[in-house]
């Protein structure tokens, strides 16, 4: 992805909605009223992942499969809306996300295979963000492989397709995506394994909704805590001093500036040594001390921002949740602000003016 989107497409089922469960409920009714076998663990991934028949999955080879498949759907459709009802629900970060992405001027769209009904949902949840498209299997021309519901969303957004992206928990949602000709992402949050997605090839593949809009916005988050107040003196010595001030264009204030980095976005902050897109300098080891990377960022809370740099030492065990800044300011004093303050941090890109 060389330029940013304009807008993030997403699939519903196991992407936004953790409706999985749901789902796997309605089958095991269905099938205690059938007097049949009840679904394995490894029954939704073997149907909605590997296109395995819902009749094979639970009885094995049959003869009358059809029969037995109006069967099971006949059952499943007089009690699929009171149990979805209870059983689905929105993942614990979608909200967030979704108003994080409209706030930072993103349009969002939905384009599933399921239908208006499990839309809704999402989309009558209070504090949901408007949907600038929503696609259903009551629309689109075709079911997913086929990219015509994509199609049809940027159709509906006015968008080319290099303007937008998608992002889908299943194979059959990359190769759409990827039919499409948007940028592709998938996601472990619902019936498909990592290995199930890899060999489709999508640009990234995410563990929550949280890492995409991270990876999207170049954002991290994390509370303000205390240091141990070991790094004052480290960026005392005068090596340290001229390279951080050369790096930073401007003096720094002494110290570093603690962040706690909100445990949704751990992946974001794993994928930073192999992002390329990302403005960086490095800090050679001497005298003792490891080597170091430094990120150019802009840190924000509320109105105030100001460019720092995110200090990340090539040390084999350092905390994989821990942020320490080095800002041009002091944070607490200046912005007023103390432990438990959520912060947000913009890692800057080698297009981005810098400081």
């Amino acid at each position: 992805m060389t330029a940013r989107p304009r807008a993030v497409l997403f699939d519903l089922d196991g992407t936004l909605l953790d409706s999985l469960p749901a789902f796997l409920a309605i089958t095991r009714h269905a099938c205690r009223e059938l007097a049949w076998p009840l679904p394995g663990p490894d029954y939704l991934r073997q149907v909605l992942t590997l296109g395995r028949s819902p009749i094979e999955a639970l009885l094995g080879p049959v003869d009358d499969e059809p029969r037995l498949r109006q069967q099971l759907s006949a059952v499943s459709m007089t009690l699929w809306q009171e149990v979805f009802a209870l059983e689905a629900r929105l993942f614990e970060d979608t909200l967030v996300v979704l108003q994080r992405l409209h706030a930072a001027g993103y349009q969002l769209g939905i384009v599933t295979d399921s239908n208006h009904h499990v839309v809704r949902h999402l989309t009558s949840t209070p504090g949901c963000p408007p949907m600038a498209a929503v696609v259903t299997r009551e629309e689109a021309p075709a079911r997913k492989p086929s990219p015509s519901g994509i199609e049809l969303a940027l159709t509906q957004l006015r968008l080319a397709a290099h303007e937008a992206v998608y992002i889908g928990d299943n194979p059959i949602d990359i190769q759409a995506a990827r039919g499409a000709g948007v940028t592709a992402y998938g996601i472990t949050t619902g019936a498909s394994r990592r290995e199930d997605l890899v060999p489709h090839a999508p640009q990234a593949i995410f563990d929550s909704l949280s890492d995409l809009h991270a990876h999207l916005t170049l954002a991290l988050h994390g509370r303000l805590v205390r240091g141990l107040g070991e790094a004052s003196r480290f960026l005392a010595i005068d090596w340290v001093r001229d390279a951080l001030e050369t790096c930073l264009q401007q003096p720094f204030h002494p110290g570093t500036v603690n962040l706690q980095v909100e445990s949704a976005y751990a992946g974001r902050l794993a994928a930073l040594a192999t992002d390329a897109r990302l403005r960086r300098f490095e800090l050679p080891g001497r005298a003792g001390f490891c080597p170091a990377t430094l990120y150019a960022t802009r840190l924000r809370h509320g109105a105030r921002h100001m460019p720092a740099l995110l200090l990340r030492p090539q040390v084999a065990g350092y905390p994989a949740d821990k942020l320490e800044l080095v800002c041009p300011q002091p944070v607490r004093a200046g912005w007023n602000v103390d432990d438990g303050a959520l912060l947000e941090l913009h890692q800057l890109t080698l297009e981005d003016p810098w400081p």
